[in-house]
């Protein structure tokens, strides 16, 4: 029997559907959803199966057991085309207002939230951006190191309560007050970062990072708004 990751890789890779557009489509942690491609876990939720196989217009038990065929052809439900790898599917009817927060490379707060749940170092400006975590935040990118993928003057979407794993896009606040967006190489003994576009391995002691916030994608400027 196939297992059940590689039965939702094979379905997203026929319809041509990355992590992050499949968990931004069905409103499923982009965590979750790779740790079943990877299968580090067997077991999905009956209702977040059917949210996917509904977006991905397989047989639900098809990707549930492994029982019958993928495809809803038969049924007369033609599979949708393929998606761009570079693609974010974002279901407009789950958008929310993400606030902006100081900049990505310095002058963020040490803490972004505070007791009574408001953002602390707000800006006027927001975007209308989907996101499952209540304490999301956007912060603006001013360095090269993350091109092609951030460019400076664009924005980035941070999600403090998701969990950074490796390889991941993460904000990192030092405790000298520096912030920057990078890659996260390493945890053991020590933090390690990198870039996309250069070599560069950044070292530091856990006791010099403030905190480490997960960045699922990148948000181009045009989303942003100036007034609440």
């Amino acid at each position: 029997m196939v297992e059940l990751g590689e039965r939702l890789n094979s379905a997203m890779k026929a319809r041509g559907v990355s992590i992050t557009a499949l968990s931004l489509a069905v409103g499923m942690s982009y965590q979750g959803i790779r740790k079943i491609v990877r299968q580090e876990t067997k077991e999905m939720a009956a209702s977040n199966c059917d949210k996917i196989s509904a977006f991905l217009k397989i047989n639900s038990k098809w990707l549930s057991t492994g029982e019958g065929q993928m495809d809803l052809v038969s049924e007369g439900i033609p599979p949708p085309p393929a998606m761009p790898d570079e693609a974010i599917a974002i279901a407009s009817s789950r958008t929310t207002r993400i606030p902006v927060i100081g900049k990505g490379a310095g002058g963020l707060p040490e803490r972004i939230w505070d007791d009574a749940g408001h953002p602390v170092g707000e800006s006027d400006r927001f975007g209308m951006v989907y996101s499952s975590d209540p304490h999301a935040f956007l912060v603006e990118v001013s360095e090269e190191s993350m091109l092609p993928k951030y460019t400076p003057g664009d924005f980035a979407l941070v999600e403090p309560s998701s969990e950074a794993e490796l390889e991941d896009d993460v904000l990192v606040r030092l405790a000298t007050g520096q912030t920057m967006i990078k890659r996260l190489l390493s945890q053991r003994g020590a933090y390690r970062f990198g870039s996309y576009n250069n070599t560069a391995v950044l070292h530091y002691r856990f006791e010099d990072v403030t905190w480490v916030y997960y960045v699922p994608y990148p948000v181009p400027r045009r989303k942003i708004k100036d007034h609440w």
